[in-house]
């Protein structure tokens, strides 16, 4: 076997407890090569877990999970002392829910009014349901490799854009299921996509702190609970200035103990799931622009929404795949 074939007969032989013993005979190679290629998954991110037991030593590939929980990306501000980006969220691409036409339409007035920045607040994918769930059949790509082949290769590119997102509670299940990472997989196949961790990220723009959040809570009937909750959780030292809520898939922007909060809309129409459960969705999109002080604190947030009442029946089918180049 290639290198490339033992490493991945190793990811797959590890999925349940193995011993190094046993793993040398079925790759038959060494005990010091099969280390070897163990330290090379690892650097891959695959997160490996050896114990030494009974005069052997034991593995377990935990997948491609976050070994650190504190996501931390920096932004600057432009010579305004501004710094522009659209926010979004639930794309949950890989249902026949999708709506990429909506989601080409808004990159295209990110583009027209100068946004190069998309923050993506979780759910890019649909997920994955077992084959027994009701909800099975309304995915289109029912195995993680393919929606994570067809995000690479539909999901909107503009030159000078780039897209920032976390992963939400339906991409987990892409982790949970097959110990892949689906975040980290996009973002290692298309470098205008950068992933910035599983379920939140600390943002900085210049001295501001925004926070990135997507909640594997269930929506309630009051649609500022949930925020307000989160909020509450802050000790004043931690609180951040802006919170970018996804995952509830509504639209609202208010200000609670100092804290501007905005939940973040779907795009993406009602799926079943959606309307069995009596959830509401908002498809739509901010427009945010953060404006600090000559100290880099926050000074403004204006936040414009932009809304669409009607999707577009079987848009999986139809839409068309948007790639603008500067030439």
């Amino acid at each position: 076997m290639s290198e490339l074939e033992l490493l991945e007969t190793l990811k797959e032989l590890s999925k349940k407890e193995i011993s190094l013993t046993e793993v040398s005979k079925i790759l038959k190679c060494e005990k010091y090569e099969a280390l070897s290629l163990l330290r090379k998954l690892r650097l891959e991110g695959i997160n490996i877990f050896t114990q030494n037991k009974d005069d052997d030593i034991y593995i377990l590939n935990q997948g491609e999970s976050e070994l650190n929980e504190n996501n931390n990306y920096k932004f600057h501000t432009d010579d305004n002392h501004e710094f522009k980006f659209v926010a979004i969220s639930d794309t949950r691409i890989g249902s026949t829910y999708q709506q990429l036409s909506i989601l080409n339409d808004i990159y295209l007035k990110a583009y027209e009014l100068g946004y190069k920045n998309i923050i993506l607040c979780g759910n890019i994918s649909e997920g994955l349901y077992p084959l027994n769930n009701v909800y099975s059949q309304y995915n289109f790509l029912d195995d993680t490799l393919r929606q994570v082949d067809y995000i690479v290769e539909n999901y909107p590119y503009i030159e000078g854009i780039k897209t920032y997102f976390i992963t939400g509670g339906k991409d987990e299940k892409h982790l949970k299921n097959n110990k892949i990472n689906i975040g980290k997989r996009i973002s290692d196949l298309r470098n205008d996509m950068i992933y910035l961790g599983y379920n939140s990220c600390d943002i900085t723009i210049d001295k501001t702190k925004m926070l990135v959040f997507n909640p594997k809570l269930i929506k309630t009937y009051t649609v500022s609970y949930r925020p307000q909750q989160q909020i509450d959780s802050f000790r004043s030292e931690d609180k951040p200035d802006i919170l970018l809520y996804g995952g509830l898939l509504q639209m609202e922007k208010f200000t609670y103990r100092n804290v501007q909060c905005i939940s973040v809309p779907s795009v993406c129409a009602t799926t079943k799931e959606m309307s069995d459960k009596r959830h509401s969705n908002t498809i739509g999109a901010w427009y945010v622009t953060v404006k600090t002080d000559r100290y880099g604190k926050l000074k403004k947030c204006c936040a414009i929404d932009s809304v669409y009442y009607k999707t577009n029946k079987d848009d999986y089918l139809n839409a068309k795949v948007l790639k603008l180049t500067n030439n």
